[in-house]
């Protein structure tokens, strides 16, 4: 009747251990992927204007690709969030028990 009750729960410190850590990556993915969808430029590779010969070359036009990974890089950081609240949820409920 309650299969999901006799799973054996880790200690609570590596479930926080894990939420940290998918906390830290959320975090930067959640940052790159803003900066790409608002910009369309790659944090990375910033496409910025280049001086050659005492000329300044403009830069490159935002790619619509850029966009779309950005997009991506949010989508996967705000399934690591989500990744945080369960590990934090079997953290707390492996503390208790």
């Amino acid at each position: 009747m309650h299969w999901y009750a006799a799973a054996q729960l880790s200690s609570p410190d590596r479930y926080f251990k894990t939420a940290a850590f998918c906390l830290i990556v959320a975090v930067t993915l959640i940052a790159v992927g803003r900066h790409q969808r608002r910009t369309g430029r790659s944090i990375f590779n910033p496409d910025r204007p280049l001086r050659v010969a005492n000329v300044l070359l403009p830069e490159a036009p935002p790619r619509k690709s850029q966009r779309v990974a950005g997009r991506i890089f949010l989508f996967f950081g705000w399934f690591l969030v989500l990744g945080v609240v369960i590990n934090v949820i079997n953290g707390i409920r492996a503390a208790r028990g």
